[in-house]
């Protein structure tokens, strides 16, 4: 890709990564959109994730690492290593983060999803910005739909959220529509902090596989399974593997990295048992799989469900409700749109997404454009450089060049 001249010279990124992989995902393709698109950036990407090494990077990204933390319910977090205690792993990875944001002193810091981090994290690292580098200028990328929105605001209420919303940030940038989810109405911003808000469109990273044609997924040979990191996904992969069995179609279930020996051993003697079916552990990259599918079944987590609406492949998701029903909200959505069917988890899945799949086999690739906005990557890309610009001209930048940054680790 051809590189242009621009302002921006160094980007921290934070990706909390408590569950599932879908920020990290969203990070790194974020990452690599700012890095081909121009010459000289510094991109420093902070992630609690367990498993980012498996990820290809991005040429010239630098990593931190953070202490990994799994989430347990609704605002509940544990150590993967449970040796600690949450409250010194959280202090430990905000003096990571504020070490790492000191010495960089970014340009722009780009928070994906929790405005404070997880349990409060950021906090440390907002204050210690604005005291050694006041001329960064703090985005939040928000994804659409982060769960019903009643208990987003009393959440947000009670964490003093909304308080951050206000002191911390420069930019809003929602990633999704106004016109399919207005999150200025939903979670009851105020008119100073919507007057912050842009709506970019849904981050959609490019395919690296082979693009489906009209034609070539109702000519595919199998039905595609995905759960993301699979913590949670053995309700529907082993749904999958049963209705695609009884349909008399092959399976690739993708189990995802983070799901547990016992659970992947069950889905291995099913696979076995019906037949037909192929599972794989991990795929960094899923988008020559999907071409190759005559159907998707998915949780439909975030950064899955708009790369599959961007494929044409049809789609039928099975959305997560517990802890958090952003996923059920945003697959509602974009039912609405025609560019996928929702299957409810519960009771009789087997035969309910059974008539599912075969729906969606019958229908085929999508014809036509797609009704959901997928151009989120440009448009933050735009903001990003614009907010660069804003954070130079605004301060008078310190003499000489900045270290950079080596990759930071904590032993606890």
């Amino acid at each position: 890709m051809t590189t242009s001249p621009t302002a921006l010279r160094r980007v921290l990124l934070y990706s909390h990564d408590t569950f599932g992989l879908g920020h990290l995902r969203r990070n790194l393709a974020i990452a690599q959109r700012l890095l081909e698109s121009r010459a000289g950036l510094q991109v420093v990407l902070m992630t609690g994730s367990p498993v980012a090494e498996r990820f290809p990077m991005p040429r010239g990204l630098t990593v931190v690492g953070l202490p990994a933390v799994v989430k347990v319910g609704a605002e509940r977090y544990r150590p993967r290593d449970e040796r600690f205690d949450i409250d010194l792993v959280r202090r430990a990875r905000s003096a990571v983060m504020v070490d790492a944001a000191t010495r960089l002193r970014p340009d722009v810091f780009l928070v994906d999803h929790a405005p404070q981090g997880m349990k409060g994290e950021l906090l440390p690292v907002f204050d210690a910005l604005r005291r050694s580098s006041p001329a960064t200028r703090i985005v939040l990328g928000l994804r659409d739909v982060l769960d019903d929105p009643m208990r987003v605001r009393a959440t947000w209420a009670d964490q003093d959220v909304y308080r951050t919303l206000a002191s911390a940030f420069d930019r809003i940038v929602v990633y999704g529509s106004e016109d399919l989810f207005d999150v200025v109405e939903a979670y009851g911003l105020s008119e100073a902090v919507s007057s912050q808000v842009t709506y970019a469109g849904y981050i959609c990273r490019p395919a690296k596989g082979q693009v489906p044609s009209a034609t070539s997924a109702t000519s595919a040979g199998y039905v595609l399974g995905t759960a993301g990191g699979g913590g949670d996904g053995i309700e529907v992969l082993s749904a999958t593997l049963a209705a695609s069995a009884s349909l008399g179609v092959p399976s690739r279930v993708v189990t995802g990295p983070l799901m547990s020996a016992t659970d992947r051993a069950a889905l291995e003697r099913q696979a076995r048992r019906v037949g037909g079916a192929t599972l794989v552990e991990f795929v960094d990259d899923l988008s020559d799989s999907i071409a190759r599918a005559g159907a998707v079944v998915t949780m439909g987590g975030y950064n899955t469900l708009c790369e599959l609406v961007s494929s044409g492949v049809p789609t039928v998701v099975v959305p997560r409700t517990h802890p958090r029903r952003e996923q059920a909200i945003r697959a509602e959505l974009f039912e609405r749109r025609g560019a996928v069917s929702v299957v409810p988890a519960g009771a009789a899945l087997e035969s309910r997404l059974r008539a599912g799949v075969a729906a969606a086999l019958a229908a085929g690739a999508r014809r036509g454009p797609c009704r959901i906005d997928l151009g989120g990557l440009d448009r933050l890309d735009e903001v990003v450089e614009a907010e660069a610009r804003s954070s130079r001209e605004g301060a008078q930048r310190r003499v000489g060049s900045t270290p950079a940054l080596e990759q930071v680790a904590v032993r606890l």
